[in-house]
């Protein structure tokens, strides 16, 4: 069984969970940039929250399917078709052999995820097949798809017989309008504690500099530290830094492990997932929370999630 590629972007790739031990070999966990969006569409084929699937950034994607299967789309993507035909997000759909799956642009938003009812044959990498492309790794042979590849499936999968639609209250809202919540960074404190008042003070806008490393914000300027003598520390998915531009810049899933800039704030777990929809132009709030009310919102949402995908967890 396989997917013909007839069309996809730069950063088409495979993504599902995020590599394990990766911080032992210096490398970023990467990842589906959005996770929340991967779940959605994993449980509409039965399958578990974290497998793999083909993560679309921004353009459309054109595929041909080989064999009969089901699959799901749950995204930013303007449309979604079938031979031509108007088919709906967030529901289970059939496909046969020769079928075309056409998947339109990011409007708005910034990522889609084309999840297929049998597991998908990619490299493993520290117990994981995510696509890491800086090192090119894992994946479809770390490396973007791209014309004419043919995504195998593994020929003990085993093909399954649901039909699914999202719950109208699950489904994500896609918007160039987010709201962040982030708890203080390690040095947002003391003599720096009104660097994260004032990022709370401004919304920003993410500019042109945007991928799965990073975005670079734009908007009212911070008053940057003065962090030459500052030794490198570790960061995360979620991280703002603060550059001496004084602009501050929001780490993604394929971010460095360590970084030397001031760590302002951190996005909150229940949220990561979000920075997966930010693309260029997005505007953001960024709101302070604290750690125990952080913890308080990520087991809120679990458990509202749990009630359709079951056990699952959001990185």
């Amino acid at each position: 069984m396989s997917i013909t590629v007839l069309k996809a972007g730069l950063q088409t790739t495979l993504q599902g969970a995020p590599f394990t031990g990766h911080r032992h070999l210096g490398m970023p966990a990467a990842g589906a940039a959005d996770c929340l969006s991967l779940a959605l569409a994993n449980f509409l084929v039965g399958k578990s929250f974290n497998e793999l699937a083909i993560e679309i950034t921004l353009t459309d994607a054109l595929f041909q399917m080989d064999e009969p299967c089901s699959i799901s789309v749950v995204g930013a993507a303007e449309y979604v078709r079938i031979n031509g035909r108007d088919r709906p997000q967030h529901q289970t759909l059939k496909v046969m052999a020769g079928d075309q799956l056409d998947i339109g642009p990011s409007r708005p938003g910034c990522r889609t995820y084309l999840s297929v009812s049998a597991n998908i044959h990619a490299d493993q990498l520290l117990d994981g097949q995510s696509t890491y492309l800086a090192a090119g790794l894992g994946g479809f042979h770390g490396r973007a798809l791209g014309k004419d590849d043919i995504i195998a499936f593994t020929p003990d999968s085993p093909i399954t017989d649901v039909e699914r639609t999202t719950p109208e209250g699950l489904r994500l809202h896609y918007s160039d309008d987010h709201v962040l919540r982030v708890i203080r960074g390690p040095e947002a404190v003391d003599a720096h504690a009104e660097l994260l008042d004032d990022l709370c003070l401004n919304p920003y806008t993410v500019g042109a500099r945007a991928n799965r490393m990073g975005l670079a914000l734009e908007g009212a300027p911070l008053s940057p530290s003065d962090s030459s003598n500052m030794p490198s520390a570790a960061v995360f998915s979620g991280t703002i830094q603060l550059p001496p531009s004084g602009q501050p810049y929001l780490l993604g899933p394929d971010a460095q492990t360590t970084g030397g800039y001031p760590r302002i704030a951190q996005v909150i777990r229940a949220d990561r997932h979000l920075i997966g929809q930010l693309g260029a132009g997005a505007r953001i709030q960024f709101v302070e929370t604290t750690t125990d009310r952080a913890t308080e919102i990520y087991r809120e949402k679990l458990s509202l999630l749990k009630s359709w995908l079951g056990q699952i967890k959001l990185w």
